[in-house]
């Protein structure tokens, strides 16, 4: 028998799906290393995004790169994390998992951009 509480199957969410919300700054970029071959960017200080989504963790995926800043997490309006985008030389599909276990259910995931960008490529869902 499956225990319950180990969900089999990873969900990823790419940059252009429905259930992901954006506010209004955001832009795709066209780029082939991105995963799904786009990933979204702002350059607006306090822009953000939320993912509804079921499950019990989740990876982010984002570009990273000598013009980005940071990028805080929140999982259902605590902060979790605070990911530092800046790095020397671009990074592609740069992955952060998220360590810890929620409640398996119901969780919303919100990304709060501090400037100078912002990205998010993907969220995985596990």
């Amino acid at each position: 028998a499956q225990q319950q509480s180990q969900p089999a199957s990873e969900t990823k969410y790419d940059d252009k799906h429905s259930s992901f919300v954006y506010s209004s700054d955001w832009r795709d970029v066209s780029l082939k290393q991105a995963s799904g071959g786009s990933f979204k960017k702002t350059i607006e200080d306090g822009s953000y995004v939320t993912l509804k989504f079921t499950g019990q963790s989740f990876s982010l995926i984002y570009t990273s790169g000598p013009k980005f800043g940071k990028v805080k997490v929140y999982i259902d309006g605590k902060l979790v994390k605070t990911i530092d985008e800046n790095e020397k030389t671009a990074g592609y599909q740069t992955r952060w998992n998220y360590p810890n276990q929620l409640t398996f259910g119901n969780h919303t995931l919100k990304l709060v951009v501090e400037t100078p960008n912002g990205s998010i490529d993907a969220v995985i869902v596990r």
